[in-house]
């Protein structure tokens, strides 16, 4: 199996990413398994914006490993304490059967929600483990971020994507029982610029040609303006937070 063709355009995109993508809400950490975990493997880890934020959770002696195939990506946790980063695909992750306690995935997981990935993180965790899904997703009841999305989901094609739902069948497999879910609303607070880099930083988007990109500013640029926000130096970006617990059976 190889890496998704889209995927590899998060190569051109890291900084857009870093600056554009929020971070998570604390409650969704608070939920997480972590005081007493041994390993935890964040999985589809990118810049790291959810891997930091279990390091502080974790006792001196646990293992956090970033798993990330793209490493431009991954280079963004290259020097951070107390993380280790592997590049990988999830499918196959060299590390021992049965040796994990906590699988987190956010922002990822639709890159791989298909069998192989999913037996590769079913044998890392052992009976009463956890497997965290996790997403940001925009929230569309803003009619100004709906257009947002109707502008970035024209150049989604075939794109593995959260919203397409095809994910969710691991919320029926008998590997897994589903424990909780929490959802919250998740305001981001960013500077204007920073809309522009959120829409640049979507896979499907990152490489287009540079022209089409222009166009996207524009277009985006005026999305604010019809929404009162082409003055602001801020803007608060809604988000609506998804955290699916799944426990290993």
């Amino acid at each position: 199996m190889t890496l998704n063709p889209t995927a590899r355009n998060y190569r051109v995109a890291v900084a857009a990413y870093e600056a554009g993508r929020p971070s998570y809400p604390a409650e969704i950490v608070a939920a997480l398994p972590l005081r007493d975990a041994r390993c935890v493997v964040d999985l589809g880890a990118g810049t790291g914006k959810f891997t930091r934020l279990l390091l502080p959770h974790l006792s001196e002696t646990a293992r956090l490993v970033a798993i990330e195939p793209v490493a431009e990506m991954s280079a963004k946790l290259a020097n951070e304490a107390g993380i280790e980063v592997i590049n990988s695909r999830a499918d196959a992750i060299n590390l021992e059967t049965g040796s994990v306690d906590l699988v987190t995935c956010a922002q990822a997981f639709h890159w791989f929600d298909n069998e192989a990935s999913v037996a590769e993180i079913a044998r890392l965790l052992h009976p009463e483990a956890t497997l965290a899904l996790v997403w940001n997703n925009r929230d569309d009841r803003a009619p100004w971020v709906d257009a947002l999305s109707v502008m970035i989901e024209k150049y989604a094609e075939d794109t593995p994507r959260q919203r397409s739902g095809h994910w969710r069948w691991i919320l029926q497999d008998s590997r897994f029982v589903l424990e909780k879910e929490i959802v919250r609303e998740h305001p981001h607070r960013m500077p204007r610029q920073g809309v522009y880099e959120r829409v640049v930083s979507t896979s499907y988007v990152a490489n287009l040609p540079d022209a089409e990109k222009a166009a996207i500013r524009d277009r985006t640029d005026a999305i604010l303006r019809e929404a009162g926000l082409g003055e602001a130096d801020e803007v608060v970006f809604p988000y609506v937070t998804q955290l699916f617990l799944l426990k290993r059976v």
